[in-house]
């Protein structure tokens, strides 16, 4: 075999490859876009745990969380102590009862986070940011896995599953090493919230904190 047919051949090796890769990458994000919009309202508990880089279990969590897209959240937690998380749309307040502390931030710079893209479906806003890839699907479930294209993200590795066409579980890995894991039960597809989820109201023996940055 001569030099030009060992380049053909390994350009034409090269091409099917990112061919395959492409086409890889557009099932997933298919799959993910039709997954994600399967619902417009969504509940559940949720049981979070944070491991170490030595994998130690760092910290452990559990709540209930609520979703309206776009951009509505509350996401209660209740052990070990107890948190609220809530997003109006136009702001994101946390209130932390035992510090008696509530922060608010903009909710515009929350909206370009991973986890708020994911949870409101905002497959466009993923793709542009994230190499999305379907590592299995069995039919009733399927684990996708979110690549970021640059370095300048919170996360080096997103992986999430689904059951039944349900989000049953979010795995988060930052560059240090650390893992989240939040994983969903009693889900709810579609259910009726009332639009007072969503509303906050500042306790009168809580100090408000006015984060301009974040």
């Amino acid at each position: 075999m001569d030099f030009k047919q060992t380049v053909s051949k390994f350009l034409a090796a090269t091409l099917l490859t990112l061919f395959c890769s492409a086409a890889i990458a557009e099932q997933g994000t298919d799959k993910l876009h039709e997954l994600l919009q399967s619902h417009t309202s969504f509940s559940a508990n949720f049981e979070q745990v944070t491991l170490a880089e030595n994998g130690r279990e760092a910290q452990k969590t559990s709540g209930r969380v609520f979703l309206s897209k776009p951009n509505l959240y509350r996401w209660e937690t209740e052990i070990p102590y107890p948190q609220e998380i809530v997003s109006d749309g136009k702001y994101v307040w946390i209130h932390d009862p035992d510090l008696e502390q509530v922060t608010q931030r903009s909710a515009d710079t929350q909206e370009s986070s991973a986890p708020a893209l994911i949870l409101n479906g905002q497959i466009e806003e993923l793709s542009k940011k994230f190499s999305i890839r379907l590592l299995s699907d069995t039919g009733a479930d399927q684990i996708f896995e979110l690549i970021p294209l640059t370095e300048q993200h919170n996360f080096s590795n997103i992986r999430l599953a689904f059951t039944a066409g349900t989000i049953s579980e979010l795995m988060l890995e930052d560059s240090l090493g650390q893992r989240t894991s939040i994983v969903f039960s009693e889900q709810q597809i579609n259910p009726e919230l009332d639009d007072e989820i969503f509303f906050f109201r500042v306790p009168a023996d809580a100090d408000l904190l006015v984060d301009i940055e974040g």
